[in-house]
């Protein structure tokens, strides 16, 4: 699978991605840093890339809609450190085996994974 990691994202987590196998770039690493989460989101759907961000203005399906996506992996993480998001990106991976996040919004937090529509 492809992914993004939004601005937000430790870049520190790509490699968790790409150790699993997967395409992950940031958009810091392609120079979008400070774009507007518009653009964001359309280089994603462009590019056929799963967005994995912390922004919450990604949680609203109605303003931004999984749907005409790869998917859109939102990571609640409020303490901020690495090792909880580690924790969270290695949750994420572990569910893409037995599941694809294709226009869906996961919300992940400790408590475990959320995914709108609901399958």
């Amino acid at each position: 699978m492809k992914f993004k990691l939004d601005e937000c994202m430790d870049v520190r987590l790509v490699v968790l991605f790409v150790n699993a196998g997967h395409n992950a770039q940031t958009v810091y690493g392609e120079g979008l840093s400070g774009e507007r989460d518009s653009e964001i989101y359309a280089v994603c759907t462009r590019e056929r890339r799963i967005l994995i961000t912390q922004d919450m203005v990604f949680s609203n399906p109605f303003v931004f809609s999984p749907l005409a996506t790869e998917g859109i992996i939102l990571i609640r993480n409020p303490s901020q450190l690495l090792s909880e998001a580690e924790h969270l990106v290695r949750m994420v991976i572990r569910k893409l085996a037995e599941e694809d996040p294709k226009g869906r919004l996961w919300v992940v937090d400790r408590k475990g994974i959320r995914i709108w529509p609901a399958g």
